[in-house]
């Protein structure tokens, strides 16, 4: 599993593991990917789409799924962050009523095509956001 960079080494015995970290990446085909991700490289040539699940270190609790998209062309990416949450529970059965939610398209520099940093990059600026822990 791939780990966001966690910053220094600490030596200290009470140390509690922090960030976020995802199973490899997978390529998606554009009709995988979510619509306003779709739209907002829309006109761009070469660009490769990317997913990956976002597992909470500490907690080991899955955060959702981010799709990334990479024009090294133009040498930017964009991501978006995708969750699913309990919008309520069906009166007659109790089951839980799902919703899919999304953040607005991000887009950043990117001048690889490394889509290990990309993701980073964006779970980087989703946490700095307050969107993620």
């Amino acid at each position: 599993m791939r780990e966001q960079p966690i910053g220094e080494a600490v030596e200290n015995d009470e140390w509690t593991p922090s960030g976020v970290m995802w199973p490899p990446e997978t390529e998606i085909a554009a009709s995988d990917v979510h619509e306003s991700l779709v739209k907002a490289v829309a006109g761009s040539r070469g660009v490769r789409f990317f997913t990956a699940y976002l597992i909470d270190v500490p907690s080991d609790a899955s955060l959702g799924a981010v799709q990334v998209a990479i024009d090294e062309v133009a040498g930017v990416a964009c991501g978006i962050y995708l969750t699913v949450r309990i919008a309520g529970f069906a009166a007659e059965t109790g089951e839980p009523i799902l919703v899919d939610e999304a953040t607005e398209v991000l887009k950043f520099p990117h001048y690889t095509n490394d889509t290990e940093m990309a993701i980073s990059t964006f779970c980087e600026k989703i946490r700095a956001a307050g969107t993620i822990r």
